[in-house]
């Protein structure tokens, strides 16, 4: 009877469980996993870096201002000998002036402004292409994030009935194994019989143990997907009883304009087009103006005596002439980078396409497969019911109608498999189209 007992223990322990764990149901799970979700919060940081990107491009259009300042303590004295003709005598006479003083001071502050680059141009126009690619990366991050999230529940809903089946196979096999024991011992059947029933039902005990262990990690990946605490014991509220409507057919080009991480190539591709005008922009001449003012003093003490305050203001035009080669190999890079591209939006277009038909067929071919499960499910359940009324006229034995009932129940699971892989591959169409549900 200990594997009773421990049946029995281990619906106990479930119970309990349930009393002091949380219930999430689809939706409330789905508001965790926007909340605490890590990888999201990465793909935020992405939406971050654009805006500092767009920053750092519109700083090269608007003006900068420097500034910088200096003392020196001179340790010793210069001076200017200059010979000066003797008004007397005509001869020169050679004369000592003083050119520095102890402390010497400066300040220096400048405006500059460019006049004149095709260079500011790419780097706006870069950081807005930037902005946009950024913006479908995340949403096609987040409709990942989502699909998956709703695809681990469901699926920790299906280990959790593979695991409540194996049980009741196990506790079946058991019961069948006592029913030999006590014929046995009565002499009705004979030790190998005994002996079978035995293996079948230990043959049991490591399924029911691996169908436990699956369920507990499922619901450990959903702790870490949504930022639940590992020992925290939850509960999930759902069925697979019934499944979504079957998704209409779309048109190719409407997926791919749907599709964010399609257009997420696309403002790649952009991107690559103005890095290689921007590479090109290094040959064309570049201006620039400025406004400098500079203030200079001199003295034995600490203050601004023989001060002198100047402003310029000047351009500067700066013509590349000969690099080596190295803007050419820039420019070179620059358009490898957009052929890259080209053949990237290739090779998605055809791997958007295949998938559509390959998710296409597993939702037709687990339609089918819910329709036949659903009809098996019904037979067995109409068998299972027959069988009951034939043990109470006494036509059919108990052992029987455990066969029964363990069929139904294999039914039951067979068609909760099927339910499952429907869903799952309905998640991945809508994925596949761009239309993943967010909240």
């Amino acid at each position: 009877m200990k594997p009773m007992r421990s049946f029995t223990l281990l619906l106990i322990l479930l119970i309990t469980s349930a009393v002091h764990s949380e219930t999430y149901t689809l939706d409330q799970f789905i508001v965790l996993v926007e909340k605490n979700s890590k990888d999201l919060a990465m793909a935020k940081k992405e939406l971050e870096m654009s805006d500092a990107h767009y920053k750092e491009a519109l700083s090269t259009a608007l003006p900068k201002v420097f500034a910088e300042a200096n003392y020196n303590r001179n340790l010793g004295k210069m001076f200017l000998y200059v010979d000066f003709p003797d008004m007397d005598t005509g001869k020169s006479v050679r004369q000592k002036f003083q050119m520095s003083y102890n402390n010497d001071y400066s300040a220096t502050a400048v405006l500059q402004q460019t006049l004149f680059s095709f260079q500011i141009g790419d780097a706006l126009r870069a950081a807005g292409q930037y902005d946009k690619m950024v913006a479908y990366i995340y949403t096609s991050s987040h409709q990942t994030i989502i699909s998956m999230a709703r695809k681990g529940f469901f699926r920790a809903l299906l280990l959790k009935k593979v695991w409540e089946v194996k049980q009741a196979v196990e506790q079946n096999a058991f019961e069948n194994y006592q029913n030999m024991q006590s014929r046995y011992d009565n002499g009705l059947v004979s030790e190998l019989d005994l002996l079978q029933a035995e293996v079948n039902w230990k043959n049991t005990i490591p399924e029911t143990s691996l169908a436990r262990r699956n369920f507990e990690m499922g619901l450990v990946m959903l702790k870490n997907f949504a930022g639940i605490p590992v020992e925290k014991d939850i509960q999930l509220e759902g069925t697979l009883e019934t499944v979504p409507v079957m998704p209409d057919s779309l048109p190719y080009e409407t997926v791919l304009k749907q599709r964010p991480d399609f257009n997420a190539l696309m403002w790649q591709r952009d991107l690559q087009q103005t890095g290689v005008s921007a590479e090109k922009s290094q040959f064309y001449p570049y201006l620039t103006g400025q406004f400098v003012y500079n203030f200079s003093a001199s003295s034995d003490e600490f203050n601004f005596d023989r001060k002198n305050s100047a402003y310029f203001v000047g351009v500067t035009l700066q013509v590349p002439i000969y690099t080596g080669g190295y803007t050419s190999a820039q420019v070179q890079k620059a358009q490898i980078n957009l052929d890259k591209a080209d053949i990237q939006i290739g090779q998605t277009k055809d791997n958007i396409y295949n998938s559509m038909k390959n998710i296409r067929l597993r939702l037709n071919e687990a339609y089918s497969r819910i329709q036949s499960a659903d009809k098996t499910r019904s037979s067995a359940d109409r068998a299972f019911r027959i069988t009951e009324k034939s043990v109470e006229t006494g036509l059919t034995t108990q052992l029987e109608l455990k066969d029964a009932r363990m069929q139904l129940q294999l039914s039951v699971l067979n068609y909760f498999v099927a339910t499952y892989d429907y869903i799952d591959a309905y998640y991945d169409w809508q994925l596949a189209t761009g239309l993943v549900e967010l909240s």
